[in-house]
């Protein structure tokens, strides 16, 4: 009985130090894993995904930008008004 335990534990053990050695040559050597296992993390699937999040996120920031450049814009001419027609006003009642 305590011969077939041993056996049993030492086949999981290898199991499990399998599993382990190929998640770690799979996430930190993707070349390796994609030469010896056929797959791996930079796959073309993955890069395309990678190549459309990039676009995706250069275009919302871009208009982020953009949105955030045209209310600054706008603030800051509201201000100048403001502060011209104060200055205008002033000027008008020195004079009077």
């Amino acid at each position: 009985m305590a011969k077939g335990v041993r056996k049993l534990t030492g086949f999981l053990w290898a199991l499990l130090i399998a599993v382990l050695s190929f998640f770690i040559i799979f996430i930190f050597f993707p070349d390796v894993s994609n030469k010896f296992f056929g797959v791996s993390v930079r796959g073309e699937d993955i890069q395309r995904v990678v190549k459309e999040a990039e676009n995706t996120i250069t275009e919302k920031a871009g208009e982020v930008i953009t949105n955030t450049v045209e209310k600054v814009t706008d603030v800051a001419a509201e201000a100048g008004k403001k502060t011209v027609s104060e200055a205008l006003q002033q000027t008008k009642s020195q004079t009077n």
